[in-house]
């Protein structure tokens, strides 16, 4: 059994605005919505009784009522967020409010969606008996797959370390190991939606978020929303980099690092290794800054966003390396005194695609659509 909520779209608009904007006044939540003053006075009473909203109790000067800005209430509904790799599982627990609750990495050589579903199960089951949660109420479950949807997020273009995951309807073979709904986006768009909910991307509307994990894919984030393409695919960034050449993966770099004497199989291997005592990684660094500089380049072009967050599955020391070589003083300079986007790197590291894997059911179930 899971939340028993029932709401309409209108509800939905309303919340969604809630949640991106809160704590937020009812007079100023109706220019946010194509709803009226009361309807929205109507919806907000409603949605407080169901238990989905409270309020802020704030008090501006000393003289008067106080202000009671709307906000979500966070525990009044929680999910489940999964996002692996090859050599590792990440499984967290996330409240209506966004907050990661907490989370487990397990070591695990996953083969299969069935792997990852039972394994993912018995480690939410944990979670949520530490937080004293029925794991029967969650949400839902979100996923975060490595790899490109071919058809109605039912089958994915896998990236070729995760064979067993090409079958005809991912969601299914998840589904068929939880209890709960489950939910599924590519591990790009995870991320960058991640990042908007508790990371830098918090402060920033318009941004595009390259994704280091075993390939290199990107999300892009539109007016504060995930946007995904017609088919779910957009930030599909890795286009640029063929797969016979040396390129800037998680991947690409295993297997430099490996030709030139250091022993790494998994991301993991890489948390101890700094650029500074470590040659090979060194030299990767350089060469992968400068495919992505000239790729991150193009697209900013293209999209124009305020800034390009780096991120993925790469520890936060590397992130940093990068982006540091990428937004050079000629990075998207033609010479023409077009404004350039910022670069940065992700402030959360791996668990920007575990937070947003676990958002997604909270998108479908409670908010417009991300």
């Amino acid at each position: 059994m899971t939340d028993s909520f029932s709401l309409s779209d209108s509800d939905r608009q309303v919340l969604d605005v809630i949640w991106r904007h809160g704590p937020i006044a009812r007079v100023d939540i109706t220019p946010l919505t194509r709803l009226s003053t009361m309807s929205v006075t109507r919806i907000t009473r409603d949605l407080s009784e169901q238990g989905l909203l409270t309020e802020d109790v704030r008090r501006e000067g000393g003289r008067g009522q106080p202000a009671r800005p709307l906000m979500i209430r966070a525990e009044a509904a929680h999910a489940a967020g999964v996002y692996f790799s090859t050599g590792q599982v990440q499984v967290g627990l996330i409240n209506l409010g966004g907050a990661l609750l907490g989370h487990k990495q397990i070591k695990a050589d996953v083969q299969s969606p069935g792997d990852v579903a039972r394994l993912a199960f018995q480690e939410i089951q944990t979670l949520c008996g530490d937080h004293q949660i029925e794991h029967q109420r969650l949400s839902g479950v979100g996923f975060a797959l490595p790899g490109d949807f071919i058809q109605d997020r039912k089958r994915i273009n896998a990236h070729a370390l995760f064979p067993g995951f090409r079958g005809d309807d991912i969601s299914s073979a998840l589904q068929s190991d939880l209890p709960c709904p489950v939910f599924v986006e590519n591990d790009a768009a995870s991320a960058a939606l991640g990042e908007r909910l508790m990371g830098i991307g918090q402060t920033i509307d318009d941004y595009f978020f390259a994704h280091i994990g075993h390939g290199i894919g990107g999300g892009l984030i539109l007016n504060g929303r995930l946007y995904r393409g017609a088919n779910g695919n957009a930030g599909l960034i890795g286009v640029q980099f063929p797969n016979d050449r040396p390129r800037p993966s998680g991947q690409d770099l295993f297997e430099y690092l490996r030709a030139n004497g250091v022993k790494a199989q998994d991301f993991a291997d890489l948390d101890d290794l700094r650029p500074q005592t470590c040659a090979p990684l060194r030299g990767w660094i350089n060469r992968a800054a400068s495919q992505l500089r000239d790729g991150l380049w193009i697209t900013a072009r293209l999209l124009d966003p305020r800034a390009v967050i780096v991120g993925g599955r790469l520890p936060h020391h590397i992130l940093q390396e990068l982006v540091v070589r990428i937004d050079d003083e000629q990075f998207c300079n033609e010479g023409v005194m077009l404004p350039r986007p910022r670069v940065i790197a992700s402030s959360l590291g791996p668990q920007a695609g575990l937070i947003g894997a676990a958002a997604l059911p909270f998108y479908s179930r409670f908010f417009g659509a991300s």
